[in-house]
Parts: C-alpha cells; structure tokens; sequence
C-alpha cells in the first residue's frame, strides 16, 4: 500500500512540481494551498507524511504542525523552509517535525528526509507491532515473554537513532547496536559518564525528569563519541512501565542532528551577510532622503551651498552602494575596517542631514551637541556611519509612541584618548531583562518591521574598532547608547 502524502504550500508552481515527484517516486499525494485546508483534509482522512511550507497566510506551517501533532501525533511532518525561516525550522523539530527542507527544493535532500521520515513510521509500527504483542504475552506465560524480549532487543538493533533503557540511577541496562558501535560502553555505565565523562548527571537530564513527571522530554547536547569526536544530538524519552503502571526504566531515543547544526550555522552565516547588505541598503536609503531634502530646501530658498551640500550626500550615497554592489561580488571574508581620517564634525552633519527629515516628519526635537573645532578620527567611515545611524533611528522608532515632547539628544564629546557618542530618547524605554538581548543576532521589539540586524551590527563594528558600546534605560522614561571609541 503507497504511503499517503500531504503537500501543503500557498505556491501552486512548487504544488504541483512536488506532486509529479512523489507521484514518480511511488507516493498517493494530496495537495493543499493552505494550513486550514490542510487541517480540514487531514479531519477527513489520516496521512503518513504530511510536507508543508513554513510560511503561509492564514495558518502557517508552525500552526498546523502543532494541530497534526495534538490530533495526529504518529503523522510525520517534513517543513519547507525560505530564506530567513531556519530559526523556525529549528523550532518545528522542538515540535516533533523529523526534518526540514530549503527552498528551492534538492530533490537529493527531500529524498533524505522521506527516507528519514519513513524509517520512523517503519519502526513505529514495528514497536506498536511488538509492544502490542508483548503486552499480551506478559499475561499468557513467562517463556513467551523472553521470547518476545529478544524480538525486541532485535527491533533496537534496527533502529537508525541511539537508543538505551535506563533506570533510575541513570545505569544503561540496555543499548541497541549503533550505540554500542560508537560509545565507549562497556556495560552498565551511567548515561553521563559515557556521553561526557561526567561524575555526576547533566543539568536537565530529561530521563531524571521522566521518572518525576512519567512524561516525555526532550532535549539536546553534545557528546563524545568513542572516535573522540564531538556531536550534536536530539533526545526524547519514554517511560516504560510494569503491568501495574509503575515506572520501571526509561527509555531515551537520540537523533544525530549534527549535520543540521552546521547547517544552521552556514544559513546564519549566509543570511548575516545578505542581510547586513539589505541593511546597509536600508541606511542608503535614509541618507537619499536626507540628501534630497536639503537638495528640495535649496531650491525653495535658492540656497546653492544647501543643494550642493545635499547633492554631495547623493553622491556619497550612489559611490556607497556602488561599493556596497561590489562587497556582494567579492566579499567572501570577515570585512576589517577600512580605515580614514574623517572630519568630525562633517559626520555628525552628514548623520544629521539624514535622519532630520524623519525627525520632522514625526514631530521629535533634534538636539545636537559635538566640538565645532576641525578634530579628525580615524575610523572606518561606513561601519561608523552604519552603527550611529541605526542607533538613531531605533531612537526615532521608540520616540514615535510619545503624543507630544518627543526628544533625542545626539551628544559628541572628545575625553583623551576617546571619542564618546551619546543618543538618548526619551521614548518608550527596553524592558530590563531585554537589554542583554538587543545586541544578539536576530533579536528584534519590531514584529515584521524590524530585521535584528541592525544593533548587531552596531555592535560588531564598534568592537571591531576597539570601542564599547552600553545601554541604559527606563522603561517608559528613556533609552541612552553610549558608544566610546579610540581616537588613534
């Protein structure tokens, strides 16, 4: 009997690409345009595999996932990822998804995760076969039990994932092949001491938590392996209890996701250079609005110096995304800073002339302090530019819920050997336990409106000049970045 299949993507091209595939390889598939219509078609008949995008309108991938694993939980659920979407691709294997997939789709690489997923359905049945079968056997007569014991022991051997039975003191009493091949266990060792040659259990241990709550858990760690290699891998556990309902052992089931991991660090490495491209972009455009402000203001006063000193910032901004076009062609290193001697106060005015016309337009006062004196640093211009810009507007951002009084305060001051920044709002504030976070990659207050790049960024070009960059705030008072930099 072929294995039923569901395909669920809002794309029709990518629908019906897919299911002359699985059709080809041997699968009755279904199709489906969006989560809802996926829910209602699985209410009507069940699915072995059910292969869905991440993101969709309405019900997205996530959603559905958690809805086929609380009506549905033996479906097997493959995700289709975008570009951006593995942070969520990891959260859907947290939710019991056995594999994720990238757009455009290598037919090598769904192959793999069929396989995978068919292997589990395959050895699911299998322990539902034999469990089912040694549950009646345990009532009938003791040989037939030990017989059955041994069929199942043969079922671990089968099995692609680590798999032992523990009891309550954490001593492996049983292991299937694999793990014997690829531990150094010789029988009856405690977990922790054979994963990480520890004295004692590891923090969380899902198996402890097993015995206390009877429920399953997960979790994920590295281990050594007896190569002396180093791995990453999923566990989930399972009580397994006596005729009485008393928990006798548990048992714990680990997946090899180490591949996935260094995937996951390549996607992050690609998508922190496309996006710092797109936010360099995004401060490109900033810097035209601003050029082209002062450029409109001259005309109106027929004020030459303002629309030459406009049309310069045009320039600079065309010359910077030429370079910026250049960067993705040949950028396939770490970028150090490149640096120049930068007239101060030129930069504090080319900072202002583009985020002013924001400011206007929402009302913020625009309160600027720096030493009027021709003081030089020797900076990397762009990666500066980049980081105080993007500290600006996150302030513009958090001043635009304040009705009225909205101000921010950019204040440059010169203390020997350093250059001190300060850009304070007065805005909605960041909650204390966040203030740790909003330098990490990815971590956004904005929803969709915001990348989680930006004050990584900051933070990143900032270091890479031998500076600091701290933050303090109130909530709902004020938000202060104080970023300090070497002169020379």
């Amino acid at each position: 009997m072929a294995v039923k299949v569901l395909l669920v993507d809002d794309e029709e091209g990518i629908r019906k690409v897919l299911k002359i595939y699985l059709q080809d390889a041997g699968y009755e598939v279904s199709t489906a345009s969006d989560g809802k219509k996926a829910a209602l078609e699985l209410d009507r008949q069940p699915f072995d595999i059910v292969l869905t995008d991440i993101r969709m309108p309405g019900m997205d991938g996530i959603s559905l996932l958690k809805q086929i694993k609380k009506s549905r939980p033996d479906t097997e659920v493959i995700m289709i990822t975008g570009h951006g979407d593995f942070k969520r691709a990891i959260e859907s294997l947290k939710l019991d998804a056995i594999d994720f997939i990238s757009k455009p789709i290598d037919n090598d690489t769904l192959d793999i995760a069929l396989k995978r997923a068919n292997d589990r359905i395959s050895t699911r049945k299998k322990i539902f076969k034999y469990t089912k079968g040694l549950e009646a056997l345990v009532k009938e007569k003791t040989r037939e039990l030990a017989e059955s014991e041994k069929r199942y022991i043969q079922l671990f051997n089968e099995s692609p994932s680590y798999i032992t039975i523990q009891d309550r003191n954490l001593n492996i009493i049983e292991t299937n092949r694999i793990f014997k091949e690829h531990f150094n266990y010789k029988g009856r060792m405690n977990c922790y001491k054979v994963y990480k040659k520890r004295e004692s259990p590891c923090p969380g241990c899902p198996v402890i938590k097993t015995f206390e709550d009877r429920k399953s858990h997960t979790a994920e760690m590295e281990v050594v392996l007896k190569d002396s290699s180093v791995r990453n891998i999923f566990i989930q556990t399972s009580a397994i209890t006596d005729p009485k309902g008393r928990i006798k052992h548990v048992m714990e089931m680990s997946t090899d996701v180490t591949l996935i991991r260094e995937l996951q660090d390549h996607l992050a490495s690609l998508g922190l250079h496309i996006g710092s491209v797109s936010h360099g972009l995004k401060q490109v455009l900033t810097g035209l609005d601003g050029g082209s402000y002062l450029i409109e203001s001259g005309l109106d006063k027929n004020d030459n110096r303002q629309i030459s000193e406009g049309w310069q910032i045009v320039k600079d901004k065309m010359a910077k995304t030429r370079q910026m076009v250049l960067d993705i062609l040949y950028h396939t290193k770490k970028r150090e800073p490149d640096r120049t001697q930068v007239i101060l106060p030129g930069l504090i005015k080319e900072l202002v002339s583009s985020i002013k016309p924001k400011t206007d337009k929402e009302n913020i006062t625009l309160i600027i302090k720096y030493p009027e004196d021709g003081i030089s640093i020797n900076i990397d211009k762009t990666a500066v530019f980049s980081a105080l810009i993007s500290i600006l507007e996150n302030a513009v951002d958090a001043c635009m819920a304040k009705k009225e009084n909205a101000k921010i305060h950019f204040i440059t001051k010169i203390k020997d050997p350093y250059i001190i920044f300060s850009i304070k709002d007065n805005g909605k504030g960041i909650k204390e336990e966040k203030k740790e976070k909003i330098f990490n990659l990815f971590f956004s207050e904005k929803g969709n409106k915001g990348t989680g790049l930006g004050l990584f960024i900051a933070s990143r070009s900032v270091k890479q000049h031998g500076g600091t960059i701290t933050v303090n705030s109130r909530l709902n008072e004020y938000t202060e970045f104080i970023i300090t930099l070497p002169l020379k």
